[in-house]
């Protein structure tokens, strides 16, 4: 039988006919020039500069949002607090604090007290949750900066003190049952009125909004959200039969006889 001349050249190069076509049609692959031209256009040249832009501007936003559980606490000076009847002003900075923990999502007002005796202060502060503030109401004044922050409570707060207080010691905090404040105030009153010196006020907001959605949600929130200033206590005289309303600047109240 005659074999092909493919066949023949294969045998006789060693391989077969298949690679030997592949090999040469590589070759010629190789060899091909396409004889195509890149056009750059200044839209392409201006992508880096804009992609390094986009990056730049997701790293500053990054930058300003906090997961949640993540936000450092709050903690800054009151210089006087007003609930209901009772008033008490700071003598000395820091006497006086509001603190937020945003893991915990508590807010409190805490009270430094000093022991003249033993020279070492033993703390009291009232404290809420979160959910528990139905409103509250920024407000400052444009002459001096200064700054008045209404919040409205939907049940009483708690009240704590510090236990076993000790001179550079960790703080521990005891709960109690009885209001320390004169007259139960902080038990009966829903709104608490807090001052701050200029400028004070204007910064922690803009902290507190940005540390949680929580608070921007609520400053949109009218305020006051309830009719009565007094906390249902379910004796049927909590309002002590007035009816309160709140204008935003001063608390007026009417007899209904």
């Amino acid at each position: 039988m005659k074999r092909s001349r493919e066949e023949h050249e294969a045998s006789s190069n060693g391989g077969s006919s298949q690679n030997k076509i592949t090999g040469s049609l590589d070759e010629e692959v190789k060899n091909v020039s396409l004889d195509l031209s890149l056009a750059i256009s200044p839209e392409f040249m201006k992508q880096p500069d804009s992609l390094q832009q986009q990056q730049q501007q997701q790293r500053r936003h990054d930058s300003n949002l906090t997961p949640r559980g993540k936000t450092k606490p709050m903690s800054f000076p009151i210089s006087k607090i007003t609930i209901g009847e009772w008033t008490r002003e700071a003598v000395y900075e820091q006497e006086l604090k509001v603190k937020i923990y945003f893991p915990y999502r508590k807010i409190m007002w805490e009270f430094l007290e000093a022991d003249v005796t033993t020279m070492i202060s033993k703390d009291k502060k009232i404290e809420m949750q979160w959910v528990d503030v139905l409103s509250l109401k920024p407000l400052y004044h444009q002459h001096n900066q200064t700054g008045i922050l209404y919040v409205e409570l939907r049940k009483p707060p708690r009240f704590l003190v510090e236990k076993n207080p000790q001179a550079g010691g960790p703080t521990q905090w005891q709960l109690i049952d009885q209001d320390f404040t004169p007259n139960h105030s902080a038990s009966r009153n829903r709104i608490h009125k807090l001052h701050f010196a200029p400028g004070v006020l204007q910064e922690n907001m803009k902290k507190l909004v940005s540390g949680d959605r929580f608070w921007s949600e609520l400053l949109k929130v009218n305020f006051p959200t309830l009719e009565h200033l007094y906390f249902d206590t379910g004796d049927g005289n909590s309002n002590n039969n007035k009816a309160t309303q709140f204008d935003g600047n001063h608390e007026s109240s009417s007899n209904n006889d």
